[in-house]
């Protein structure tokens, strides 16, 4: 992967080419699929990466804000295939609680068509897809940190309708509040069940117990435990910081209860790179 092409002193501008919610209008948590394009200036990336946004203005003590990080939500050949851009998944930070909104997720969610926006980065070499097309891809996630694994997806799926895809499985575990606040709902709907296998988690459905992306998770301990005793399954944790202690409690009693021994194959899955942590 390409990194650092371009620091806080040397941006890229990038044109707003779109700007949608992914959410159902009216919710608390409201979510932005917001597309920067990129001309004839070359900025690549793979999926798994993220770029800076450097919000304009300065903060209270006059100095510029510091550069706000956002995962990449298209795959490598741009939000629309052949096109030099890319795509954020942003969620408006209201602030509560005594803390100010976020500066930089309003800036993004209030941009128009034709704006433009300095842009540093790419940044990342860790959070990356296996180049292997038939490596199975297990992705977990919380609210935007749906971004990487829709790049993901995206990109397997073109792949697929290219003829290019040999047959490596696709797992969602994707968890909001609630079906309304979940980004990209419809779109998922209509990803074919024999391409990508999701399940989705509601914690504050009325009327319905709380699930979260680890109990989905403890649903299909069958499916899961045959990947992680399968050596071409990656794993791939993106979302609150607080559900990634459930998601490797859950992967640790799938594998007890499958017999398998966590404590070696956890730390084979950090030493070849196939579980893949990415919290904030």
């Amino acid at each position: 992967p390409y990194t650092n092409l371009h620091g806080p002193k040397q941006p890229i501008t990038a044109t707003v080419t779109g700007n949608v919610q992914v959410n159902e209008a009216g919710t608390e948590n409201e979510t932005h699929h917001i597309v920067l394009d990129f001309g004839h200036l070359p900025f690549p990336v793979l999926e798994g990466q993220s770029i800076g946004i450097l919000a304009p203005g300065v903060d209270a003590h006059g100095k510029p804000h510091h550069a706000r990080q956002y995962s990449i939500a298209s795959p490598r050949n741009g939000e629309r295939a052949g096109y030099n851009n890319l795509s954020l998944t942003v969620k408006r930070e209201r602030g509560q609680d005594g803390h100010p909104p976020g500066v930089c997720s309003n800036y993004l969610c209030d941009l128009a068509v034709g704006d433009t926006v300095q842009v540093i980065g790419p940044f990342g070499a860790s959070f990356l897809m296996p180049n292997h097309p038939k490596s199975h891809l297990v992705m977990i996630c919380t609210g935007t940190g749906s971004a990487p694994m829709r790049a993901m997806t995206e990109w397997r799926r073109r792949q697929r309708a290219g003829g290019q895809f040999e047959g490596g499985r696709l797992m969602l575990f994707f968890g909001a509040r609630t079906q309304q606040e979940l980004p990209y709902f419809g779109p998922l709907q209509k990803l074919p069940k024999d391409f990508i296998d999701i399940e989705l988690a509601f914690s504050r459905t009325p009327g319905q117990p709380r699930q979260y992306v680890q109990d989905r998770m403890r649903a299909r301990a069958a499916d899961l435990a045959a990947l992680l005793a399968d050596s071409q399954a990656h794993f791939y944790v993106c979302g609150l910081k607080a559900m990634e202690e459930g998601v490797l409690q859950a992967l640790q009693e799938i594998a007890h209860g499958a017999g398998l021994d966590w404590p070696t194959l956890g730390a084979a899955l950090q030493r070849e790179g196939r579980l893949h942590l990415e919290t904030y």
